[in-house]
């Protein structure tokens, strides 16, 4: 696909998540990243339009939990959204949810883009997923051992 294939994809996608109300922000070296409190999704602009893409649909998947799925995905994920202080965000239990909301958020923005018949190249998709799940992995494993050594410091991630 060229460059104004992956913009009109973006395009596309773009109006979903503006009907759940949310704004897109895409700037040059920002997070990606979605505020779930002030309904923005924020991208990084210097990315290739085929990544910003994947970026939005699993930002779309975030939306998707959240807006329709979140009191089903807690009853699976018990400490889902109930890290209010620092002391549970560093609990085993919310880092493990934390980790399967952002795999189901991947998963649920290439669902999306099927369903509507938008080109997703699996490979590609696949090693964002995973590159970014693992960053996700290596944070959870981090400060686990921080804390475990009596580090008292917040460990924060965006999802």
């Amino acid at each position: 696909m060229i460059k104004q294939d992956w913009e009109y994809q973006i395009g596309y996608l773009s109006e979903a998540v503006r009907e759940f109300g949310y704004e897109i922000v895409e700037q040059t070296d920002t997070e990606d990243r979605v505020e779930h409190q002030e309904r923005v999704v924020y991208i990084n602009s210097r990315s290739h339009p085929e990544t910003r893409f994947y970026t939005l649909l699993h930002e779309y998947g975030h939306i998707e939990i959240s807006e329709t799925a979140a009191v089903e995905f807690a009853a699976d994920h018990p400490m889902y959204i109930h890290a209010d202080d620092g002391r549970s965000a560093r609990t085993s239990a919310y880092k493990v949810s934390l980790l399967a909301e952002e795999i189901e958020a991947w998963k649920r923005g290439r669902w999306f883009a099927r369903n509507e018949s938008l080109y997703v190249d699996d490979v590609k998709y696949d090693k964002n997923m995973t590159d970014c799940v693992m960053s996700y992995i290596d944070w959870a494993a981090t400060s686990s051992r921080n804390s475990s050594k009596g580090s008292t410091a917040d460990a924060t991630v965006e999802v």
